[in-house]
């Protein structure tokens, strides 16, 4: 522990116990919709993904490097 500031490293650790048992029981509660959320938005990243992808695939070619 830091002796300079006894005060500040417990109340983090207070903090961080506290979050904890609020993650804990956060996540016993909205368990299901934690997960549903999570999935929609790997869906929607997964989709974002495809379609950069077709704009990127489906853009005019550069004819400027194939010109002599």
């Amino acid at each position: 522990m830091n002796p300079q500031k006894p005060y500040e490293t417990q109340l983090a650790w207070a903090i961080w116990q506290a979050l904890e048992k609020l993650n804990s029981l956060l996540w016993d509660r909205y368990k299901k919709d934690f997960l549903s959320l999570a999935s929609e938005s790997e869906q929607h990243h997964e989709h974002t993904a495809d379609s950069d992808t077709e704009s990127i695939d489906n853009s005019p070619e550069d004819t400027t490097s194939s010109r002599t």
